[in-house]
């Protein structure tokens, strides 16, 4: 008989798959290893992702740029702006400022080397005179030498003069010529005539020259007196010129005041069309919309990485605070998902930006509903945020797109959060892509884009939303699976009566499925009187005893019509028997991959309560001094700990008490609700729960209300003639009664 009842039967068990190992290599793992390195990994995984771009070597500044935008470059493609910028435009600034340097004035001085300079070459002339007048060389060839010599026009008759003036005469006109020369740029600067806005002391060239010829004048007569003033006037150079080094400055000094003059590059603008040759204003366009960037590496690298370790620091801060609080279960694989998630929508928003598609498309929304459903929305939130600013750092740091994504997720996250089926995922996916049309259209519009351009933004919005919708439905079924985390839409499908898992209860145990589905109700409706998640109590009252399809026949309930197998055995073995379905449900549970907060349902709905049948049967049939261990007659699978548990465990015992009731009344339900609730209280079942005393008596008070709704008033019926057919056999040997059992055990 032993042998019998430990067999395993293989329809219920199967070994586990790869993924099922993995996760629990996860949760076996040290939990601040697995968080540090989980946490390394996130880092560097979100900072290449953000930094580095389609050619990582490029990106880290080796090698060249496959686009060679530069200026006189082709154009390989069409170019839009994927936002709209106001930027500074090269082009129009530098035409500003060269006008501004222009219309400056020039700045003038007066050049104390220009007087002797003068004098010099004045000198240097009459000194090759009079080597000219000393030479053998024809008289006609003498003249043209002179008149060659002069570095201004000399005409032919002061020339001749020259030769044929005697030497006093010759040297009379250069003294002449000197002096008042000298005479003159003591008295005054002298500048071009055309030479604006001079001062009064200044004196123009042809006024000097006015002077000179006066001057000349009052030195002499005749040839000599036209000669001083040809010669004097011919060298006067001005010594009022311009300071070209305080000019240059006062030019850079005009352009600098002139302000940077902005331009704009509308949202979906075309920049440059395929094979446009690029010129100045293209690369600064291209630049402002981040196209082009014109930055080290490495100190970008640097910076993302700085921020994301910061973004690494608030998460890690924020799992210390609130982490116990919003993963109970499974937390290890859970943050396992929320960092695979934040990494894979990412890499998301990089290969869109990568092939050119709107930033806007990044399907964001779709993050925020897979998180929501999966994680809950305070965890999420964080995620949305860490998200929505690296994404809008991957778009050329524009934070318009930060907004934009900010806020349409935060919607998706308020609306996802209370998607209970996958019909009102698609109806919620509709709100979101609405939500996120309107958030892009009034963002593009705060851009500064015109109402086509913003509205075509718009229509962009309700593809990202649409495409976030798509992305949830097909990646959240995968994702449930995959980390075996519970959601409304498996709860369910695990609440279908048509569930595999179900059926079989139905078959192999049709008594325990029928208590099963009757618990499921009693919970519900507790759960929801104290506001507990109602759909969880009842999935998990479904599977609560799956474990009793091992061995059907050993539970009262299944027995109808047949010999009770207790009979043959010890009270030690048959409270084996009994505590052995506790085991049997989870590795039946978990042979399924259901998860864990079933598994923990299934654990702990008896909580470490006594087996007082078997128990008293052992105390009576007890040789004299022969002591009976309790232990083995108690549950070891663990007190409920969430409220779910501890309303599954309440609800089961009543139940079955009730059950066992000849004619129960609502006098009577009432006192094996109370009977139950204090028992329980006084054993210590509920020490580790999270219900509170008042939350108990809620749930009692809910089930009591729900039972006598069941029992309800009937009928009595005339007496009529009983059908031999429809009648039970008795069995051979008393069953354990359920009225005995239950309030302190359970069915067993």
């Amino acid at each position: 008989m032993p042998n019998k009842i430990t067999a395993r039967n293989g329809e219920f068990h199967r070994p586990p798959t790869r993924l099922e190992r993995f996760r629990a290599w996860v949760e076996g793992l040290s939990k601040m290893r697995l968080y540090v390195a989980l946490t390394i990994f996130t880092w560097a995984s979100l900072t290449a992702l953000i930094s580095v771009e389609a050619n990582p070597l490029v990106s880290l500044g080796y090698g060249e740029p496959e686009t060679g935008y530069e200026v006189g470059a082709v154009s390989g493609e069409d170019i839009f702006a994927p936002r709209s910028v106001t930027y500074e435009d090269p082009v129009a600034t530098g035409e500003a400022r060269r006008e501004a340097a222009d219309a400056a004035n020039e700045v003038y001085v007066e050049d104390e080397r220009v007087p002797d300079k003068t004098r010099q070459e004045l000198s240097a002339f009459f000194d090759r005179v009079e080597e000219i007048r000393s030479s053998d060389a024809p008289t006609e060839e003498k003249i043209g030498n002179v008149v060659d010599a002069a570095p201004f026009y000399v005409p032919e008759n002061a020339g001749r003069a020259l030769i044929f003036l005697d030497d006093d005469e010759v040297s009379d006109v250069e003294e002449y010529a000197h002096e008042n020369l000298t005479d003159l740029y003591e008295s005054s600067p002298i500048s071009d005539d055309e030479v604006e806005d001079v001062p009064s002391s200044v004196v123009t060239l042809s006024e000097a020259r006015s002077r000179l010829s006066d001057a000349a004048g009052q030195d002499a007569s005749g040839e000599v007196r036209d000669l001083v003033g040809l010669f004097s006037g011919g060298f006067l150079a001005p010594n009022y010129v311009v300071d070209r080094e305080a000019t240059e400055t006062a030019r850079r000094s005009a352009a600098s005041e002139v302000e940077p003059i902005k331009s704009t590059v509308q949202q979906q603008e075309r920049i440059v069309g395929r094979g446009e040759v690029l010129d100045r204003q293209d690369i600064a366009q291209l630049e402002a919309v981040s196209v082009i960037r014109d930055s080290n590496p490495w100190t970008v690298f640097l910076g993302v990485g700085l921020v994301v370790a910061t973004e690494m620091g608030i998460a890690w801060y924020f799992m210390e605070r609130f982490g116990r609080r919003i993963l109970k279960a499974n937390a290890a694989i859970r943050i396992l998902l929320a960092a695979s998630l934040m990494i894979l929508f990412t890499a998301l928003a990089r290969a869109f930006i990568s092939l050119g598609y709107d930033p806007y498309l990044t399907p964001l929304a779709g993050l925020s509903i897979l998180g929501t459903i999966l994680l809950g929305p305070r965890l999420m939130f964080l995620m949305v945020v860490i998200s929505s600013i690296n994404i809008g750092v991957i778009g050329g740091d524009d934070f318009l797109l930060t907004a934009a994504l900010l806020l349409s997720s935060g919607f998706a996250i308020y609306t996802a959060v209370r998607v209970s089926s996958r019909q009102k995922l698609l109806k919620a996916g509709l709100f979101i892509a609405m939500a996120t049309a309107i958030v892009t259209f009034a963002v593009s519009l705060i851009g500064g884009s015109g109402l086509s351009v913003a509205l075509w933004q718009g229509v962009k919005g309700l593809g990202n939303g649409l495409l976030s919708l798509m992305l949830a439905m097909v990646l959240l079924p995968l994702l449930e699976s995959a980390f075996n985390i519970l959601t409304p839409m498996k709860l369910l499908e695990l609440s279908d009566p048509g569930n595999e898992l179900i059926h079989k209860l139905l078959q192999k145990a049709p008594g325990t499925f029928a208590h099963s589905m009757q618990v499921g109700t009693l919970s519900e409706n507790a759960a929801e009187r104290i506001g507990a998640d109602a759909l969880l109590a009842r999935v998990g009252s479904y599977y609560h005893d799956i474990g009793k399809m091992e061995h059907p026949g050993y539970f009262v309930e299944n027995q109808i019509g047949k010999i009770n197998p207790h009979n043959a055995l010890t009270p030690t073995l048959s409270a084996r028997v009994i505590k052995r379905h506790v085991k049997d449900g989870l590795e039946i549970g978990r042979a399924w991959n259901l998860p864990q907060e079933i598994l923990e349902i299934i654990a702990q709905h008896h909580g470490s309560t006594r087996i007082e049948y078997f128990y008293r049967k052992a105390n009576e049939e007890a040789l004299e001094g022969e002591q009976i261990r309790e232990s083995e007659f108690r549950y070891s699978s663990g007190r409920p700990k969430s409220r779910e548990a501890g309303i599954v465990m309440l609800a089961d015992s009543v139940e079955a008490t009730v059950k066992s009731l000849a004619k129960p009344t609502p006098k009577r339900i009432e006192d094996v609700v109370a009977g139950t609730i204090k028992h329980k209280l006084d054993d210590g079942q509920f020490d580790e729960c999270a219900l509170t005393m008042r939350e108990i008596h809620e749930v009692g008070d809910a089930i009591r209300d729900s039972m006598i709704g069941f029992i309800g008033p009937r009928i009595e019926y005339p007496d009529t003639a009983p059908d031999p057919k429809a009648q039970v056999p008795k069995p051979s040997t008393p069953v354990a009664p359920a009225s005995v059992a239950k309030p302190t055990g359970g069915t067993p």
